[in-house]
């Protein structure tokens, strides 16, 4: 079994759960081949981690190349620039996955993936075609009245116990923070 076909079923799982990824495939960010690019980019992304991750490279050098790499790709494919520590996180996660698989551990790394598919399963991948005018919302509310329904929409989200802030600015830009633990 070569390298290859080990890593894109570990590349498609932990893309899975990979909340702004999925949040740009899901809303087009990529345009209307954004699920194609998507699967582009598991694919791409194999072949990247295994012509440039080397066990004579440092591990931070390693996770550097893996973070700027994730980063480049959302910018460029799917418009979406990271601004949550989340490609950190994952360049950490891939270098200790490619490690443990180096060392004959390709097991532990799989037990590890199912056990976060069961804690947490993947999102849904649904992209969404609606006849709906949402890409042109700012247009649309201004039909209905004053523009008072755009704050009526954003009290509730920052009012509810959720585990993820998001912020909708007046451009219709959404902003993920990154969980910290507490609340605002």
């Amino acid at each position: 079994m070569s390298l290859f076909s080990v890593l894109v079923p570990i590349i498609r799982s932990v893309f899975s759960r990979w909340t702004a990824l999925q949040l740009a495939v899901s809303h087009s960010m990529g345009g209307p081949e954004s699920e194609a690019k998507y699967e582009a980019f598991i694919e791409a992304f194999g072949q990247h981690l295994i012509r440039n991750i080397r066990p004579s490279l440092s591990i931070s050098s390693m996770e550097q190349d893996i973070q700027e790499y994730l980063d480049e790709i959302l910018d460029e494919e799917f418009n979406t620039v990271l601004d949550d520590g989340s490609s950190t996180e994952l360049s950490q996660v891939f270098v200790r996955y490619i490690q443990l698989i180096q060392q004959g551990k390709l097991a532990d790394v799989q037990q590890e993936l199912q056990l976060q598919h069961s804690i947490t399963p993947a999102m849904q991948m649904s992209v969404r075609n609606k006849t709906e005018d949402d890409g042109s919302s700012s247009s649309s509310s201004d039909d209905n009245d004053d523009g008072d329904d755009d704050d009526m929409k954003e009290e509730p989200s920052t009012n509810e116990p959720k585990s993820q802030a998001m912020d909708v600015d007046e451009d219709g830009w959404t902003t993920v923070h990154r969980r910290s633990g507490g609340k605002k």
